[in-house]
């Protein structure tokens, strides 16, 4: 077997991991304006799910495709989040400074998961189907609670890397996008697992897994 040919394992591994990279680039990138931070994010599912579906997305095209086509929906639920994590930062502050603040540090920090197992489930959503804001946030919700343990176990994988990078700074900047890259693949495959069970059974007629979901239409095909 040549190792090398474009169509052998190895290279379709290397490739896969080279898409995922530019993906991961592109997001912090087009996330830099808070306001367009959500469609970015819409926008690496997005195409990350199509990678993990084996449709061989043209990663740059299709990352913009979804970008734009979500932009308008996602820009105030991003402002809106930008400044509850802001507000979460700032009582993060304020406890710190206040180490009797037990309960209060308790509080918090179920807030903070919460919000952020939230947002780790909303903007898929948003990336996967037609579907209006306040049937996604619906979703969202529903979605973190009935997969509470496995999205939590990716909002924890999602903050350890930054922790050990405080460690080794030098090296902070691979440590997370490697991990980032890691989990952009796992968590797609995880995305797509649950919309197609999702999916499945609005075909058999059984929506109640998921009323919000259940009339939406899929945005698969947007671009090609």
């Amino acid at each position: 077997m040549n190792f090398l040919a474009f169509d052998s394992p190895v290279m379709q591994t290397i490739n896969r991991i080279t898409d995922l990279v530019i993906l991961n680039l592109l997001w912090i990138v087009c996330s830099l304006p808070v306001f367009t931070a959500g469609a970015a994010m819409s926008a690496k599912y997005y195409v990350g799910m199509k990678i993990c579906r084996g449709q061989e997305p043209v990663v740059i095209r299709s990352f913009f495709s979804s970008f734009r086509a979500n932009l308008k929906q996602t820009a105030l639920p991003s402002v809106i989040m930008a400044i509850g994590a802001g507000l979460i930062v700032i009582d993060w502050y304020y406890v710190i400074k206040n180490p009797t603040l037990t309960a209060y540090r308790i509080t918090l920090a179920v807030v903070t998961v919460i919000f952020m197992m939230f947002i780790f489930c909303f903007f898929p959503i948003i990336a996967r189907y037609e579907i209006k804001t306040t049937e996604a946030v619906k979703a969202a919700l529903g979605m973190t609670g009935a997969r509470f343990f496995r999205v939590f176990a990716a909002i924890a994988l999602f903050i350890l890397p930054f922790i050990i990078g405080i460690w080794y700074f030098k090296w902070a900047w691979l440590i997370c996008l490697f991990s980032q890259t890691v989990m952009l693949y796992y968590n797609s495959k995880f995305f797509v697992r649950e919309f197609d069970r999702l999916e499945e059974k609005m075909g058999a007629g059984e929506t109640d897994d998921n009323r919000d979901i259940s009339g939406a239409e899929s945005k698969e095909n947007r671009e090609e």
